[in-house]
């Protein structure tokens, strides 16, 4: 029984913390949208947003052993951007339209999808797990 309950404290606790570095993922792309090198406009925020979006949804479904943890940091994600993206009552934006804006948006829900694409495609050379369903199955 103590196996079990230190499991389930370990499943908890990665979500917990794959949750919180979503949120902090999300903040810190959010802000870097504005980044600029002299006069041009560096995409940063877009090459994170994609490499984290793939990688913490990874992390997750490793660290709690589900395929939920996917969306899960997908979820925290898209909600984290779209507020930021959302003007205040005093027309402050944190996401602007432009070209790191957009790449934010694109890169952002690229990673997303890739990451849902790996964990949830269907497969369909994949063994059955049950023999009495293999039998019955090649009959």
């Amino acid at each position: 029984m103590r196996v079990k309950g230190m499991e389930l404290a370990v499943r908890v606790g990665g979500a917990c913390v794959v949750s919180a570095a979503a949120v902090l993922a999300a903040v810190l792309e959010s802000f870097l949208v504005p980044f600029y090198l002299g006069t041009v406009a560096v995409p940063l925020a877009g090459a994170l947003a994609f490499a984290l979006n793939w990688g913490l949804a990874g992390l997750g479904v490793w660290w709690t052993g589900g395929r939920w943890a996917a969306v899960l940091t997908s979820a925290i994600w898209f909600v984290v951007v779209l507020f930021a993206s959302a003007p205040t009552a005093a027309g402050s934006l944190v996401i602007t339209s432009g070209l790191n804006g957009y790449a934010l948006l694109l890169a952002g829900t690229a990673g997303v999808a890739v990451s849902l694409w790996q964990y949830f495609r269907p497969r369909p050379n994949r063994q059955l797990s049950h023999p009495s369903i293999q039998k019955e199955s090649s009959s």
